[in-house]
């Protein structure tokens, strides 16, 4: 490494300690000796970069750089959370007539209840249908979910889903719900759309993992499973417009 005055010819190398590069550095007049000793060290630091055998430039090797060249540097780590909006604005309703794969249709039951039960003439009007109103986002980042609020037509009654004794249970609800739904303070009407082909899934936005559910026998409780490739349980369904 060679090191000159702007005003003088080069000095050479024997003036200084041997080193494996050749280097030149002209110093300026009035030129601070701790700024020129740090335009040293970035040229020494960038010439043993190019010289050395290629690997992965990591977060160390950039900390030892700064450390020399600068005063020791301390970098302090905070965690942080994205919060996202929990509030979901209508996008569009649809009413639909559903059916399990078994084809068993949903029908109400007093107090408060669906059950699932094959329809045969006459008998296929008590099958509900079901009104979906489709929040925005229309689809949920990173997924193929459609964010959902499921109800029984001409009524107010809601399909949830709560905790209860560690368990997801589906119930009804005599809500109102307006154009905008709150995760936050209503996520128990919110449900996951999930399409698979001309099926349709309802996994609980309140209790993931959580599936609305059907038995395979007739005239059982509409319910929640978290197993849905359970052999008593079904979680398709399909779905026709009513409109």
């Amino acid at each position: 490494m060679q090191f000159c005055a702007a005003d003088q010819t080069y000095l050479t190398k024997n003036t200084f300690c041997a080193s494996k590069m050749d280097v030149q550095v002209a110093v300026t007049k009035n030129e601070p000796m701790k700024s020129f000793r740090k335009a040293v060290l970035i040229v020494i630091a960038t010439e043993s970069m190019k010289n050395s055998s290629p690997k992965l430039f990591s977060d160390d090797d950039l900390m030892d750089i700064l450390n020399t060249i600068l005063e020791p540097v301390t970098f302090d780590v905070y965690g942080h959370t994205e919060a996202t909006s929990s509030i979901y604005r209508i996008w569009r309703n649809f009413v639909y007539n559903i059916r399990d794969s078994d084809h068993k249709s949903l029908v109400f039951k007093e107090p408060a209840q669906l059950v699932a039960m094959h329809l045969q003439g006459p008998n296929i009007e008590q099958a509900v249908k079901l009104k979906m109103s489709v929040y925005r986002p229309q689809i949920e980042a990173g997924t193929r979910k459609a964010p959902v609020a499921l109800s029984i037509q001409k009524g107010k009654l809601y399909i949830s889903c709560v905790w209860k004794e560690g368990q997801a249970v589906l119930q009804l609800e005599e809500a109102t719900i307006g154009d905008t739904l709150d995760k936050s303070q209503l996520g128990r009407f919110l449900f996951y759309k999930i399409e698979n082909e001309k099926q349709t899934r309802f996994e609980s936005a309140e209790c993931p993992g959580w599936f609305i559910c059907t038995s395979t026998q007739s005239e059982q409780a509409v319910a929640m499973t978290k197993q849905p490739g359970g052999p008593q349980v079904i979680v398709d369904y399909s779905l026709s417009s009513s409109e």
